[in-house]
Formats: structure tokens, C-alpha cells, sequence
């Protein structure tokens, strides 16, 4: 085994971590985001009178119905991306045990 191959594969698998950790706290933050989503359609159930909304840096007043709708489409849309995040982490921890596993063959080999 030549030390070139022992270093890509260790660059490569660091990479994988990496891109988990990336995964991860973009997971984090649609999740906070869901949460936030809900909230906001429970608030948007309960009001009994005008409803505002924010289009960019703008306040404005929209139908309860409108809001309603508004809330509930980012949250699916949301909670799509919620799905690609975890099938990618799911996806890229399947190849960081096969690199690891690579890595402590290739290391106990180098060792003997």
C-alpha cells in the first residue's frame, strides 16, 4: 500500500465528515424552521382579527386564508427539504462507515 493512496483516502474521508456536518446543521435549521412554521400556524388559527405578513422587509395585510395558505406551503416545502437533508445523511453516513472501515483495513495492513 503506497502512503499517496493511505492520504487520499484519509483527505476523502474528511471530506465526508465535513459534508455530514454540514447536513447536519442545515438539518438543524429546517428543523427550527419547522417548528417556527407550526407555531405560526397555530397563531394564524387562533387570530380573530387583521393578519399581517412579511414580504421582505415589508409588513403587510393579508387575508387569514391567504396566511393560512402561505404558512402551510412553506412547511411542506420545508419538510421536503427535511426529507432530502436526512436521505443525503443518511446516504453520506453509509459512506463514511465503508471509508472508515477501508481506512482501518488499509492502516492495520501498513502496520504488519
Amino acid at each position: 500500500m503506497e502512503k499517496n493512496e493511505l492520504e487520499e483516502k484519509t483527505i476523502e474521508y474528511q471530506k465526508i465528515n465535513e459534508q455530514l456536518q454540514s447536513l447536519a446543521a442545515q438539518k438543524d435549521r429546517l428543523t427550527m424552521q419547522k417548528t417556527e412554521h407550526k407555531n405560526a400556524e397555530v397563531e394564524i388559527t387562533k387570530a380573530k382579527g387583521k393578519v399581517f405578513s412579511a414580504v421582505g422587509s415589508v409588513i403587510v395585510e393579508v387575508t387569514k386564508e391567504d396566511a393560512e395558505t402561505s404558512v402551510k406551503e412553506r412547511a411542506e416545502m420545508i419538510e421536503l427539504r427535511l426529507t432530502v437533508v436526512n436521505r443525503q445523511i443518511h446516504e453520506f453516513s453509509e459512506k463514511e462507515k465503508k471509508m472508515r472501515s477501508e481506512l482501518e483495513g488499509m492502516l492495520k495492513n501498513n502496520q504488519m
